[in-house]
């Protein structure tokens, strides 16, 4: 895995962002029927990359991309791993539909479903679909952490 950082190409300085967003996807084949799956997710002026490989099936593809997305957001943010309970490729209303379960151990119990119409790959429609089971938790935690943070903190 690697990481890298981008920057804003403006003068002022960037407004952070409140979600972890989609940068790139890619599979690549791989010898003896592999496949190595890129997510890279941005959070304010940083972003990461992951890599996950497996066998190059199509349900392997997409599960690979899920876990690549889960590891650059788990680098990314600094937060405890969401766990993959599933993801799955649908054929819904005519259109192909990516849905992602994770199960989220910091709250016992908690599953949180991630659903993204495939308009370009498996792998990017994975991506987006991760990000949107995860994006709505990762901020509630992050805003609880800064709300104890700062009751936690001196007065004076």
């Amino acid at each position: 895995m690697a990481a890298h950082g981008s920057s804003s190409s403006f003068g002022a300085a960037p407004i952070p962002e409140e979600r972890v967003r989609f940068v790139a996807a890619s599979a690549e084949r791989l010898p003896g029927s592999r496949v190595l799956v890129s997510v890279e997710v941005g959070f304010d002026d940083r972003s990461h990359v992951a890599e996950a490989e497996g066998i190059g099936t199509e349900t392997i593809e997409i599960r690979m991309a899920a876990v690549a997305t889960l590891e650059a957001i788990r680098e990314l943010t600094d937060t405890p791993p969401f766990r993959l309970v599933g993801v799955k490729l649908m054929h819904a209303f005519d259109a192909e539909v990516i849905l992602v379960a994770l199960r989220d151990p910091e709250a016992e119990g908690s599953r949180y479903i991630g659903a993204v119409p495939v308009r370009t790959t498996h792998v990017a429609a994975t991506a987006a679909a991760v990000m949107d089971a995860t994006n709505r938790v990762l901020f509630r935690r992050a805003d609880a952490a800064g709300r104890n943070d700062r009751s936690a903190a001196p007065e004076g």
